[in-house]
């Protein structure tokens, strides 16, 4: 058949369009292929002991998060982590608990996790991941599997009211979301928590919570300003203590700074004196003897007081400081 010369050309010109068209679809692929580096990390576990505990609860504890990533590339890889813990057993993220197999029923003992000393950043679990504080780590071309450290601190809550035992966690996990590129560009937070990448590990906080009591605090009994004394003035205060659950507790007042045998008086700067009596109900029936010491079983303990009616033989401001102990 013959062949019109005029139609090769149209195709050999259709192909030398056809062929720039694939190699530039082929350059494209290649500039945007390795943006995402296919490593990997783990993290190792830890343990988090925050020492003895009270009341007052702990001092501020740290420890440190060993985690490892790899790289046999030729190009450096930054990887960018972010650390949440979640507490499975007993339950409880915010605040988090321990517990002691000691006592029946088992008790529970609150503490935190921070990502800083100040205890500005609560480490969050895996539920609130969003809020993780994150950080990067860049590995050199063909290094090999290098490491890196996560600093996490955690405390014992203040004003718990729990048995002295030995606590601590019974499923703490350690969970680090990871995401990686090519290059000194580490990838943005969200990338991270969005990505499926991810190493656990567990940690384990403990405690011991001392056998100690504390006097919080003791408010003034304060009878306010009057002219004369000719009816009874009534006011009460209150002594808070902090001690361990079930502790058997004992409380003392003295008699003051001004007294005149075991009457209590209140005394003004030029040595005038009002006489005035302490109570252990609110229907003032039981004395509060100076000195001697009385069993509690609660940790808010009140004080009731009067002051009879009487002559003031000079104005001013009259106090007096009674002295509380506190025996267990």
């Amino acid at each position: 058949m013959p062949m019109n010369l005029n139609d090769v050309f149209k195709v050999n010109k259709l192909m030398k369009r056809l062929i720039p068209v694939s190699f530039l679809f082929i350059g494209c692929s290649f500039f945007y292929s390795p943006v995402y580096a296919a490593e990997s990390c783990w993290v190792g576990g830890t343990t988090l002991s925050l020492g003895t505990a009270n009341a007052q609860g702990s001092s501020t504890v740290s420890t440190d998060v060993t985690f490892t990533c790899n790289s046999n590339w030729s190009q450096p890889i930054t990887y960018k982590m972010c650390l949440v813990v979640d507490n499975t057993s007993p339950a409880g993220n915010d605040p988090r608990s321990m517990i002691s197999y000691d006592i029946y029923p088992a008790p529970l003992l609150n503490y935190q996790l921070y990502y800083d000393a100040a205890r500005t950043r609560k480490l969050p679990a895996s539920d609130f991941k969003n809020q993780a504080q994150c950080q990067t780590f860049q590995v050199s071309a063909n290094a090999g599997n290098q490491s890196g450290l996560i600093k996490i601190y955690g405390q014992v809550l203040v004003g718990q009211n729990v048995p002295a035992a030995f606590y601590k966690t019974n499923n703490a996990t350690l969970k680090l979301y990871f995401s990686s590129r090519y290059g000194m560009q580490a990838p943005t937070d969200l990338e991270v928590l969005g990505s499926q990448n991810m190493a656990t590990n567990h940690i384990v906080v403990n405690s011991n919570y001392e056998n100690s009591c504390l006097i919080q605090s003791a408010t003034d009994i304060d009878f306010g300003a009057v002219e004369h004394l000719k009816n009874p003035l009534f006011g009460s205060g209150l002594i808070r203590l902090a001690c361990p659950a079930g502790t058997s507790m004992q409380v003392g007042l003295d008699n003051g700074i001004n007294a005149l045998g075991t009457q209590r008086r209140m005394r003004n700067a030029i040595g005038s004196y009002i006489q005035y009596n302490l109570y252990k109900d609110a229907s003032r029936s039981q004395t509060w003897q100076g000195n001697v010491f009385y069993p509690v079983d609660n940790q808010s303990v009140p004080v009731y007081a009067a002051v009879p009616a009487q002559t003031i033989s000079s104005v001013g401001q009259y106090s007096d400081t009674i002295t509380v102990t506190l025996t267990y």
